[in-house]
């Protein structure tokens, strides 16, 4: 699938300064070792891409601490 710019949303999303600093050194760290800058927006997005590919059990949870739990969890059965 071909992604167009036009084809996107803006989602507002907020976050503490330490998680905007890491989304900043993970782009910053790519062009230092190499390769290009790359946008927080494109980290977010990939992200986004592997949990689309996890198998992630959503049932019953009701705190973000209970959600980072089972992605941690999918993530380690991830193949």
């Amino acid at each position: 699938m071909v992604e167009r710019k036009q084809d996107y949303f803006r989602v507002p999303i907020t976050m503490p300064s330490s998680m905007v600093a890491f989304l900043e050194n993970m782009g910053i760290e790519c062009k230092r070792s190499g390769g290009h800058k790359v946008a927080n927006t494109e980290i977010v997005r990939s992200a986004i891409r592997l949990l689309m590919d996890l198998d992630i059990d959503l049932s019953g949870i009701k705190s973000e601490e209970e959600l980072e739990a089972r992605l941690k969890d999918a993530a380690r059965r991830y193949k």
